[in-house]
């Protein structure tokens, strides 16, 4: 229960009571938190009082209401540096959220003209195409549909890629360890298909990130990554260097 005596209004004191919940995740991110009815049970309020400060919390960018699910405590947006300690899952398990993905397509096909240009292959030979889902936590920030020469993979399944990830998976079928990457970033509208999976609105804003890896200075990889920006701020420098590549 809230002090009325206090020389602060309840609003005010009920602002610093969920902020203080959030901020040492008593309700982690991305979890639900109790209706208006049981947050003025709780703190002896008015439901005025309640929706006011979730109001403000909603505004701030500490809470996101979901239209008939209910109000969350916002997912962390995460800044992604590329340089040669930067681990993706290192900076998402600080924030004590998980990462993982789901594989949603996984073939041999024909390599395009670009492809075959960029892992320097004949038309004769054949690439793994690998389409996936990126998730923090059980929410998607990331489509991805990634290429490499299927001659890194022999042997390798769509079981080891979603136990090992790609980077290990060549690693330990050929020998390749991704070492570098050179990544190009455009924010453009999401495709409609796209935009379901990840959530979204069609039409929603979202930053397309082309990404080539290396190793051995040979090209392994050939990803178009579209993340929700929402989610996302990527901030560059001179990426992945040597053995320090987290898996992918």
């Amino acid at each position: 229960m809230l002090d009325g005596n206090l020389p602060v209004t309840l609003q005010y004191q009920l602002r610093g009571q969920l902020l203080e919940k959030i901020n040492k995740k008593f309700w982690a991110p991305g979890t639900q938190i109790p209706s208006e009815r049981e947050l003025c049970d709780e703190y002896g309020v008015s439901r005025i009082t309640v929706r006011e400060v979730l109001k403000e919390l909603v505004q701030e960018g500490y809470l996101v209401r979901k239209q008939g699910k209910g109000t969350f405590v916002s997912m962390p947006k995460f800044v992604n540096e590329f340089h040669s300690s930067y681990s993706l899952s290192q900076e998402i398990e600080k924030e004590g959220l998980s990462s993982d993905f789901k594989i949603l397509d996984f073939r041999a096909c024909a390599p395009t003209p670009l492809q075959q240009q960029v892992f320097g292959i004949s038309a004769a030979e054949q690439v793994y195409e690998i389409t996936r889902l990126r998730l923090i936590g059980n929410e998607a920030f990331a489509w991805e549909r990634a290429y490499t020469p299927c001659a890194l993979m022999e042997g390798a399944g769509e079981e080891q890629l979603q136990k090992e990830g790609l980077y290990i998976t060549i690693f330990r079928c050929s020998g390749f360890m991704a070492e570098e990457a050179e990544v190009e970033s455009e924010a453009i509208n999401c495709p409609a298909d796209i935009a379901g999976l990840l959530q979204l609105k069609k039409g929603a804003a979202v930053m397309l990130l082309t990404r080539i890896t290396k190793a051995q200075n040979r090209n392994i990889e050939y990803c178009e990554s579209y993340v929700r920006s929402d989610k996302y701020k990527y901030r560059y420098k001179q990426v992945l260097r040597k053995k320090n590549i987290m898996p992918s």
